[in-house]
């Protein structure tokens, strides 16, 4: 319930991270906006699905309008929103907020902010399972956003984590990836030239 959100339950953070199919409860998140806001934090925003978009097309303008710095969504959600491709669809998303992604699949993502525009490409994989893939390339994204690395960093390390749970059914890796993964994310963050 949006009553159970307490100020001092955000104190200490940077970002708030929304998955959209919380808008289904829209008091919820628009006082967790509210809070985070409140607290200098940015709100990011993952879109969620392409028919719970379409469902609550009205309701998510309303909160990206007012909240969101950051907006993830993959082409169908993209499209659902804007009715528009990818390309298209990150230039009004991005008009919208600080920082738009689009993730296109195999082809990567692009990344949008003010007049900067990323493509993002993927790693090599061989995918079993997209569970958790858009969840995962949204923590990667937002661990290197905030270690304050480059936009480029940033999807990279999206790619590196969606990449790596495709790999296996589920979205929950064991140890030994996650060590991998750690590692990759490491090596890539200490050749980041920012």
């Amino acid at each position: 319930m949006a009553d159970d959100l307490k100020p001092e339950d955000f104190i200490g953070y940077n970002i708030l991270y929304l998955e959209g199919y919380l808008i289904f409860n829209k008091e919820l998140v628009e006082r967790a906006c509210i809070i985070a806001k409140k607290n200098n934090m940015k709100v990011a925003l993952d879109l969620a699905s392409y028919n719970v978009v379409e469902a609550k097309l009205d309701d998510f303008k309303e909160i990206i309008d007012k909240y969101v710095d950051i907006i993830f969504a993959n082409e169908e959600e993209s499209k659902s929103f804007t009715g528009r491709a990818p390309y298209e669809a990150l230039n009004i998303l991005s008009s919208m907020c600080e920082t738009a992604v689009v993730k296109i699949g195999k082809d990567g993502s692009i990344i949008k902010r003010g007049d900067e525009i990323i493509n993002v490409g993927t790693i090599p994989v061989n995918c079993v399972d997209t569970t958790g893939a858009g969840d995962l390339y949204a923590s990667g994204f937002l661990y290197g956003y905030a270690d304050r690395l480059s936009l480029e960093k940033c999807g990279l390390f999206g790619s590196v984590l969606a990449g790596h749970v495709i790999e296996i059914v589920g979205a929950r890796m064991d140890e030994h990836r996650w060590k991998k993964i750690m590692k990759l994310l490491k090596d890539q963050a200490l050749n980041s030239v920012e």
